[in-house]
């Protein structure tokens, strides 16, 4: 039973995945060539340009740079000058002018400012608000009151606690509290707590001096932060926390790293029975956090890195020390930048709620499992990413945060880059994998392929630029020509359509080695066979050479037209009807002279007596044996295999020297000559001087073959002036055997 139920999965894994046994490891070198989809995301926003190169070909389905439209902060303004009118409506309100980077305070009709310590401020739902002092210490329990003695037992008197709220920096008017904790009660929350607004530019906050009877406590902060993504506001209040010992430290940042830090600290105090000190677990859990979206921190965390890799776990290994408290966006340092990147990560379920849920999630399998491996999360995460590095979104990213003018920007784009790349499995991009091209092979993201040709998802592929150091989009050029024409089957002129781009064509030059975008110029078309006609110069005339009509599966000089075939012959000839007289000739086939036949009847001429010409014979250019159609077609392009045939030059000249210039005082201004494929073909081919792709020999080619009624037009004039255009008298010039 179960190895049916095996055996039933692999079978839908193949259909999922179709039957194409090639499997792709391309590299550049083999032809010298160098969400995500979520629905709840819209489209991208700009598209950069790759150093030097053509268009990607394809923006990825996807993100925009945030769920959450721009919210302009409405409490900003350029000037002091621009600030509005200060009246009893507006009283006690705070505005932040940015040419000061200052706060301004509506305050009995006048607007003030650095005066929060006389004025008192009060924050709520995210709005400071002057005239109000905050409320004092909160006592309402017995925590920490000595039974014995009658007095409070305080673990430290007189704390200054500073630190700064930041996923970007919280605006002022966010709200700061700090919960001391029961560390005899399980780290229950007491009733003591702490608070405080911010009344800075740049999300800092200080607390008056207070006392505490746990060293153990929660800081949080709730309020609008400025959005890395947007530029502008968050689209919500958010609350982050930490979880942290005020033992030995009064300095206590809030951020996204000390929110996700919170649980795995708990998780860790509870798992040694909440005996062992909060300051002791603090490290071991920032770089658990980290190690989950994987960054990696020379000197810090290299150690879980070397186990995740099946190295020796060895405790003590690290020369770097830090705890999530310490981390801030500007400090300059590595933390900054892994910080700004899980900021920005989590901000794919937008900047409120639905980040809080994610960033909670994460938190809880990092404390319960050591890491976070919802694999398809994470794949969707990377895809996110993805989409926003080769859309250009993080430059915008970074101007975002360079705007707010409090530090410089830290390297946050490699973290993200990192994720991206090895959540999606490709390999690390240096040297040595230069100019290889791959597709995302991850089965969990929402672009997966079952194999580089697969388009089903996406039509994106990536190519590692050692240049820059990284993985980017693949031009077309770039992904479409991975495996084009082994050694032996490539050669000058040669035409493929995009491995990728199916619509695309590319042309190999043996000059230069390389394949490259085939233009007009390479690549003719065949024009209708009545736009050549309404195109002649005065005192020209046309010959159109065609293949006959669609035939039977009698292929002998007997074999008839199909009623298709005679309805085809027909549309032509309605092109031509009013033209006047017209001249036909034909092979001396049953189905040539059908043809010919059709179009007189289209063209309204009634019944005709066309004439027999030996050169409309299909072997016109075969000078000995029997030589395939492969052969044919090669031939005509290549010249191989010469013995069979003659020069091709010479012998479309000769057809037109004898059975046309020759046959002039028969001819009409229009004329038809009737043939059949092996004749038609070579002469396209010349016709177009071999811009025509009629390719069929070239197997990992178009494989085109000479469609019914497509050939050539031979145009001359009285002085014997001639010039020759491929021609189609259907939709295609064109067909497939």
């Amino acid at each position: 039973m179960y190895r049916l139920a095996f055996l039933i999965f692999l079978s839908a894994l193949f259909v999922a995945c179709g039957d194409d046994s090639s499997n792709f490891t391309p590299s550049g070198n083999d032809d010298e060539i160098p969400n995500s989809a979520d629905s709840q995301n819209g489209s991208s926003g700009s598209q950069s340009e790759v150093s030097g190169n053509s268009s990607i070909g394809e923006v990825v389905p996807g993100p925009v740079i945030s769920d959450d439209p721009p919210v302009e902060d409405s409490t900003v303004v350029s000037d002091s000058d621009d600030l509005p009118k200060c009246t009893s409506e507006n009283q006690g309100e705070a505005m932040m002018v940015a040419s000061e980077n200052a706060i301004y305070f509506c305050y009995e009709g006048e607007w003030v400012t650095g005066v929060v310590e006389d004025i008192g401020v009060s924050c709520e739902n995210g709005s400071l608000i002057a005239g109000m002092r905050m409320p004092l210490d909160t006592v309402s329990s017995m925590f920490g009151y000595d039974t014995v003695s009658g007095e409070f037992v305080y673990r430290r008197q007189d704390v200054s606690v500073v630190g700064i709220a930041e996923k970007g920096p919280f605006r002022f008017g966010t709200s700061v509290k700090v919960v001391e904790l029961d560390s005899m009660n399980r780290m229950a929350d007491s009733d003591r707590i702490h608070e405080t607004c911010v009344v800075t530019a740049d999300g800092s906050y200080g607390f008056d001096a207070f006392d505490v009877v746990s060293p153990y406590v929660r800081v949080e902060a709730e309020g609008y932060y400025k959005n890395e993504l947007t530029g502008g506001l968050s689209s919500e209040l958010i609350k982050l926390r930490n979880v942290t010992d005020l033992t030995e430290r009064d300095s206590v940042n809030v951020n996204i790293l000390t929110h996700i830090d919170a649980v795995v600290v708990m998780k860790l105090a509870e798992q040694g029975g909440f005996n062992t000190p909060i300051r002791m677990l603090k490290e071991q859990s920032l770089k658990k956090v980290l190690y989950a979206f994987g960054i990696k921190i020379e000197g810090f965390n290299d150690d879980l890195f070397m186990q995740g890799q099946g190295g020796m776990f060895g405790p003590g290994t690290s020369t770097v020390s830090k705890i999530s408290d310490e981390v801030n966006l500007f400090d300059g340092d590595e933390f900054s930048a892994a910080l700004l990147a899980v900021s920005v990560m989590l901000q794919r379920h937008g900047s409120g709620q639905e980040m809080l849920l994610f960033a909670d999630s994460i938190a809880q399998k990092v404390a319960n499992t050591g890491n976070w491996d919802d694999w398809t999360s994470r794949a969707h995460l990377a895809d996110w990413l993805m989409s926003l590095d080769i859309n250009g979104d993080f430059e915008k990213i970074r101007k975002n945060v360079a705007s707010w003018k409090l530090g410089d920007v830290p390297d946050f784009e490699k973290h993200l880059r990192n994720f991206w790349t090895k959540e999606l499995k490709f390999p690390e991009c240096n040297a040595s994998t230069d100019g290889m091209v791959s597709h995302i092979s991850e089965s969990q993201s929402s672009l997966f392929g079952c194999d580089y040709r697969d388009t089903t998802k996406t039509k994106l592929r990536f190519t590692c630029d050692a240049e820059l150091g990284r993985w980017r989009a693949a031009t077309d050029i770039e992904k479409d020509t991975v495996g084009l024409g082994a050694d032996t089957s490539k050669y000058d002129g040669a035409i493929r359509p995009g491995v990728i781009n199916k619509d695309k064509n590319y042309i190999y030059e043996t000059s230069t080695g390389k394949w490259r975008v085939a233009t007009s110029n390479d690549i003719m078309d065949f024009s209708d066979v009545a736009d050549v006609y309404r195109n002649l110069g005065a005192g020209e005339s046309v010959v159109f050479v065609l293949r006959h009509a669609e035939r039977t599966n009698e292929t002998g000089s007997k074999g008839h037209l199909t009623d298709n075939g005679k309805a085809q012959a027909k549309s032509v000839g309605a092109k031509f009807s009013g033209v006047g007289r017209i001249y036909f000739a034909y092979s001396g086939y049953t189905r040539t002279l059908e043809t010919c036949e059709g179009i007189a009847d289209g063209a309204g001429q009634g019944s005709i007596n066309p004439d027999v010409l030996d050169g409309l014979d299909g072997e016109w250019y075969v000078k000995s044996g029997d030589p395939s159609i492969i052969e044919l077609s090669s031939w005509a392009y290549r010249g191989v295999p010469a013995g069979n045939f003659y020069d091709l030059e010479d012998r479309t000249k000769e057809l037109v020297s004898d059975y046309i210039l020759a046959n002039r005082s028969k001819l009409q201004k229009v004329n038809f000559y009737i043939s059949h494929d092996r004749m038609v073909l070579p002469l396209a081919v010349y016709a177009s001087q071999k811009k025509v792709d009629l390719r069929y020999f070239d197997e990992q080619g178009n494989r085109n073959w000479v469609n019914f009624l497509a050939g050539a037009a031979i145009i001359f004039d009285n002085a014997g002036n001639v010039r020759y255009v491929p021609v189609r008298g259907l939709e295609s010039g064109v067909m497939k055997l």
